[in-house]
Parts: structure tokens; sequence; C-alpha cells
């Protein structure tokens, strides 16, 4: 992925690479050898980088996962073990730390308790990766709506903020 160029040559951390230049692509993203289920590795990595995606394919990964999630009933039945992972408030980075210390998430149950989105900077970087994880995974990946997850509270904290602000930035025409 080509990353953002620098003419001014003004990075005030030179050795920080800086955040990739255009959207994860679709291929990428949505690779034909996964049968276009996210490729959540890329998307983690990409999304590490601070870098961005598509809206249509935010949109096809969103619409994927609630299809998942209108078929689970609104009582899960678990059995341990189990990780449990609170309220996350758009901590991307605590995220995948929790990641590294609960689990493989291939081969270990999660059970996030909500509270995804608002205060933190990157809530929708982890409604992203989270959604792409149950994409991929969805009888080990569980989730409960945390009181966050409304629009009274999206609206008063900062994840609409956020959500018109990157909106924004990303249909800026890209200066190259």
């Amino acid at each position: 992925m080509e990353l953002l160029r620098d003419p001014s040559n003004d990075r005030v951390v030179k050795t920080l690479k800086p955040p990739p230049h255009r959207p994860l692509s679709h291929q990428l993203m949505f690779p034909e050898k996964l049968k276009n289920k996210p490729d959540w590795r890329i998307l983690l990595d990409h999304l590490s980088k601070e870098g961005r995606i598509a809206k249509d394919d935010l949109i096809k990964l969103v619409s994927e996962c609630n299809k998942i999630l209108k078929n689970e009933g609104n009582l899960i039945y678990l059995h341990d073990p189990l990780t449990v992972v609170g309220d996350i408030h758009g901590q991307y980075y605590d995220l995948v730390k929790m990641f590294d210390v609960g689990g493989n998430i291939e081969t270990t149950k999660y059970l996030f308790l909500g509270d995804f989105v608002d205060r933190g900077s990157f809530s929708i970087e982890v409604i992203v990766l989270v959604y792409a994880i149950k994409i991929n995974f969805p009888n080990t990946i569980f989730f409960l709506r945390g009181n966050h997850e409304c629009r009274q509270l999206t609206s008063f904290f900062n994840f609409k903020d956020e959500c018109i602000q990157k909106k924004t930035l990303s249909s800026r025409p890209l200066q190259v």
C-alpha cells in the first residue's frame, strides 16, 4: 500500500511511517479466496496504520454482519472457556492488544459486552474490525449492545462527530 507523501519534508517524527495514501482496495479487503469474507488480518494491519476503507466496502461489511446478528437470538447461551471483553469505547489499539492477550481470534471464544464507540478517537475502526472478525467467526464471537450503541449517546458523545469528520476527510480530493 502506497504511503502518504511528505513533499514538504515536515513530518515531526521522521521514523513513524505515514498512513496509507489510499483506502484499502476491495480485492484486498474481500479476497475471493475467503469467499468474499473480509480479510480481518489485512484489515487489522491496515487500520493499525491509520488506513481507511472505501464507503462501499464499509456498507458491505455492516450489511453482512447485520445479516448474522439478525439471525442470532436475543438470548445467547455460552459455555466457558471464553474471553469477556468490556467497554472498548473507541480505543482501537487497546482492542488489538486485547486480542493479543485474550487468545487467538481463530480459536478463542469472545464475548463483547458492548460500548464499542464513543470517547476514543477510533470508534469506526473498532466497529470495522469487530464486524470483520464476527463475519469470519460467527460461532465464536458474540456481541451484546451497550448503552453507547444508541442514537442519544452517540450524538452526545463523539461517535457521530467522528463519523462526520472521517466522512468529510475521505471525500476530499487526494492531495498528491
